[in-house]
This record gives structure tokens, C-alpha cells and sequence, in this order.
């Protein structure tokens, strides 16, 4: 039996150097349920050879109350005939020895006596008495024997004794033995758990980043409408702004015209005020002028009436000379300030017709300066589109090799556990003790269940529904490994958090960023 245990045991080595991954916390258990089996076994192999040995200890001890049974009534009988012939004088005068003495040794009192002529004689009382204390002890020590043996012998009772403490023994390897199993279930689920939460939280650093990558992509576009949304409307502000700045200008020219054509009526009219006195004064002296040379061309003057005229004429003349002067500088003076003014006036008409002409020209060239920082921006948004894609299937490449590898590590880790667990069930089967064997399951129900807490998260590249944290995912959005996508979501400004928001779930987006 002991063979073939370390048979199972060297199978079981072979087995476990086949699989690749180390030994789980728990082996010390599984070492030690083993162990103790082979204890247990080796117990029960003692226990059936002390059995069989009890068997020809208690025939051994059967035999000989027997034969102290046996000799105690050798004693009655050898007593009672020693007395009988102590009463009757069957003692040898010579030796002192008795009848039933003789008898005993197939002798014949009666010859003995005649070879050494002796003769019968009684025994006295104090002799019977010695005789029957001497036989009273040897009887009783002879009871005590027997009952002694009868009670149990002491090789018995000591096998017996071997024999319960090994059966104690054994139920309490037993009861070790399942507590072990049960100490490899606890430290060994304790063990999956945080290996699963280390594999969990590293995939969840590849995971976030194709969030974020995914988030990026989708920020970036929403850059490019937004750009070109903004693009159109400053160019709505700027074309109405050019266009108020434009009908202001215009105005302003229109109403600098209006107001140089009323100079030039206010001129008019001061001309007209300011030349209408001169004029007839004009008229006065050319016609004292004329009435004067009339005078002078009269034959029937004097000489002295003829040089007073021609110095009133000389006077008149110069008067006249004077006053049309005055009324040719004043009109010229006017003429140059009509004139300036409406050359001013044909300027600003010009310049009013050339700015409502060149309006949209105008609004070209400063949509245009805009255009140029906006094209440059949404092409920048582009390019990151371009590269934040790349991005994302390098991102899913590296998380699907990345889980992929924790997968089979998961695996080799649950086969481990199953050829553990495996190892304890024979060892307690082949003794009929009761082993723990859940981990296995509990394992793999673990691992089933936060693995797809962040491959949801991956294959969906963006939970647009409510299950994405399933009910064995408590809290996970809030969770440590989820700071970094946080952190993302709350350093973006509110029109980029509002893309990303608006093309995610809003529960999920509220959860996550909470």
C-alpha cells in the first residue's frame, strides 16, 4: 500500500513538471494533506498488524489463565491432600515429608518408609496451621494472577492503547487534512483575486488608453466641424462688421457731402448778401461816371469845371477800379471755396461709390486672413485624426496580446489549481476524508466575471450601453485603475468634454467622471 502511494506521488510530480506555471500559495497545504495521508496510511497499516498481533496476545493471555486457573486448583487439591494427611499422621518420622508428597513425585509412602524405617506421625496443630496460611497466600496470589490476566494483560492493553492512539491519531490527520484543504481554498481564491486585479488593473492601463485614443479621434473631429462651424460664423461677424464699418464710412462721406453742398449754398447766399450793396454801388459810380464824362464832353465848360470833373472822374474811376476789384477777389475767393468743395464732394463720391463696390472685396481679404488660421487648424485636427487612428489599432493590438497573455496565464494558473486540488481529493479519497473543492470553480467564476469588466470596455471601444460594468463590477468605473481615463475626461476643456460626452452614453459618462 505504502508503494503505491509514493507511486501516486512520483505520478503526480511528473504531472505537475509538465505544467508550466509555479506552485500556488497553497502548496505547503497540499504538501502537508499528503504528508499527513501517507501518515494516516501508514497508521491504519500499524493498526491492522496490531490487530493481528492483539489477536495472539489475547490467545496467549487466554492460555495462560488456564493454566494459572489450572494450577490454582493443583494448589486446592495439593492443599487439601496436605492436610488430609497431616491430619491422618501421614508424615515420615524420618523426613519429615508427607504422604501426598510422595504421590505427587509417583512414590509410595509406604515403601518409603520401610527404606528408611521410619514410621507415620500427625502433624501438629501449629503445623496445619502454617501449612493452611502457606497455602492460603499462595492461592490468593495465584487469584490475583488470574484476575489480573482476566482485567487484560499488560502487552494487551499496551497494543490496545497503540491501536487507540493511532486511530486518534488518524481522526485528527483527518480533521488536519480537511482543514488544510480548507486553508488552501482561502489563501489560494485570496492569491487568484489579487493576481486577477494585478492582471485586471494592467489590462485596464491598455484599455484606457484606447478610450482614450477612441476619445481623442472623436474630440479631433469634433475639432474639424467645430473649427469650421466657428470658421463660418466669425466669417458671418466679419462680413457684417466690414459691412457696418463700410455703411458707416459711406455715411460719413454722404454726410460730408451734404454738408459741403449746404457750404456751398450758405456760400452762395453770402456772395449774393455781401456782392448785392457793392453791385449797385458799382452801378451808382459807373453811372456818376458816365454822367460825368458826359459833362466833360461839352464845348460850353470852363476850364476849371472841366478839371473838377475830370478829378471827380479820376475819383469815380478809382472808386470803381477799387469796388470791381474787391468784387472780383471776393468772387474769386468764392469760386475757390465752391470749387474745393466740390472737388471734395466728387472725391467723396467717388470714394462712396468705390467703397460700396469694393464691399465684398473688402470682406474677402479679412475672411480670408481668418480662413488661413482656421484651414490650418482644422488640417492639424486632421492629421491628429489621421495619427490618433493609428494609435488606436496599435492600442487594440497591444491590449489583445496583453490579454491574451493573461489569459493563458490565467489558465495555467487554474490548471495548477486543479492538479493541487486534484492532488488533495485522491490524497483524501484514498482515506475517506473530506477535502475542500470549490477554489477551482471560484477561480474561474472570479476571472469570468472581471475580465469582462474591462474587455466590454475594448470591444465596444465606447460603452454606449448600461451594462457595461456588469453586477460582478461594483463601483469599478470609480475604481484606481480607472484615474487615469478620469484625469483625461476632466483636463479637457468644455467643448472637447462636451464631444466626448456626446458620444458616450450619459450615465456611463456621469459614472465615470463622478
Amino acid at each position: 500500500m505504502i508503494k503505491r502511494f509514493y507511486t501516486y506521488c512520483l505520478l503526480i510530480a511528473v504531472m505537475s513538471s509538465v505544467n508550466t506555471y509555479a506552485q500556488t500559495v497553497g502548496i505547503s497545504d497540499v504538501v502537508s494533506i499528503e504528508s499527513k495521508a501517507l501518515s494516516y496510511e501508514n497508521n491504519k497499516i500499524k493498526i491492522a498488524q496490531y490487530k493481528e498481533e492483539l489477536l495472539s496476545l489475547d490467545a496467549l493471555r487466554k492460555d495462560k489463565v488456564q493454566k494459572l486457573k489450572g494450577e490454582l486448583s493443583a494448589l486446592y487439591k495439593e492443599r487439601d491432600d496436605l492436610i488430609a494427611d497431616m491430619k491422618v499422621g501421614a508424615k515420615c518420622s524420618q523426613c519429615g515429608k508427607y504422604k501426598s508428597e510422595f504421590e505427587k513425585e509417583g512414590k509410595s509412602f509406604e515403601q518409603h518408609l520401610g527404606e528408611v524405617k521410619g514410621y507415620a506421625i500427625p502433624a501438629t496443630t501449629a503445623e496445619l496451621e502454617a501449612t493452611r496460611k502457606r497455602f492460603t497466600e499462595k492461592i490468593a496470589l495465584k487469584k490475583v494472577q488470574i484476575q489480573n490476566l482476566e482485567k487484560g494483560d499488560n502487552a494487551v492493553n499496551r497494543k490496545l492503547n497503540d491501536i487507540g492512539n493511532l486511530e486518534k491519531g488518524n481522526e485528527n490527520l483527518c480533521k488536519e487534512i480537511t482543514n488544510h484543504s480548507k486553508s488552501y481554498e482561502t489563501n489560494v481564491f485570496s492569491e487568484a483575486k489579487s493576481k486577477h486585479d494585478n492582471w485586471v488593473n494592467d489590462l485596464m492601463g491598455y484599455a484606457t488608453n484606447i478610450l482614450i485614443t477612441d476619445d481623442n479621434i472623436t474630440i479631433f473631429k469634433a475639432r474639424i466641424i467645430r473649427y469650421e462651424q466657428e470658421f463660418q460664423k466669425e466669417s458671418v461677424a466679419i462680413k457684417e462688421q466690414i459691412k457696418k464699418e463700410n455703411l458707416e464710412a459711406q455715411n460719413e462721406k454722404k454726410a460730408k457731402i451734404v454738408t459741403n453742398e449746404q457750404q456751398i449754398k450758405e456760400i452762395q447766399v453770402e456772395q449774393a448778401n455781401y456782392l448785392a450793396p457793392l453791385e449797385i454801388n458799382l452801378i451808382k459810380l459807373k453811372e456818376q461816371k458816365n454822367e460825368t464824362e458826359k459833362e466833360l464832353i461839352k464845348l460850353a465848360i470852363t476850364e476849371s469845371i472841366k478839371a473838377t470833373l475830370t478829378a471827380s472822374l479820376n475819383q469815380i474811376i478809382v472808386q470803381i477800379t477799387s469796388l470791381e476789384k474787391d468784387i472780383l477777389d471776393y468772387n474769386t475767393n468764392v469760386k475757390n471755396k465752391i470749387t474745393s468743395l466740390e472737388s471734395e464732394n466728387k472725391k467723396l463720391t467717388t470714394e462712396v461709390f468705390q467703397l460700396n463696390t469694393n464691399l465684398p472685396k473688402q470682406q474677402a481679404q479679412e475672411i480670408a486672413k481668418i480662413k488661413q488660421i482656421y484651414d490650418q487648424k482644422k488640417l492639424d485636427a486632421s492629421q491628429s485624426v489621421s495619427k490618433s487612428t493609428t494609435e488606436l489599432a496599435n492600442a487594440r493590438k497591444l491590449y489583445i496580446e496583453k490579454a491574451e497573455f493573461y489569459k493563458k496565464q490565467n489558465q495555467l494558473y487554474i490548471e495548477q489549481v486543479i492538479s493541487e486540488s486534484n492532488r488533495m481529493l485522491i490524497a483524501g479519497q484514498k482515506i475517506s476524508c473530506p477535502i475542500w473543492n470549490e477554489v477551482r470553480f471560484k477561480v474561474m467564476t472570479n476571472w469570468n466575471q472581471v475580465f469582462p469588466c474591462v474587455n466590454k470596455l475594448t470591444t465596444m471601444a465606447k460603452p454606449y450601453s448600461y451594462n457595461v460594468f456588469n453586477s460582478y463590477c461594483p463601483d469599478k468605473s470609480s475604481a484606481s485603475y480607472m484615474a487615469q481615463y478620469k484625469n483625461f475626461v476632466n483636463g479637457l476643456d468644455q467643448e472637447d468634454k462636451k464631444a466626448v460626452k456626446g458620444n458616450s452614453n450619459v450615465f456611463w459618462f456621469e459614472l465615470i467622471t463622478q
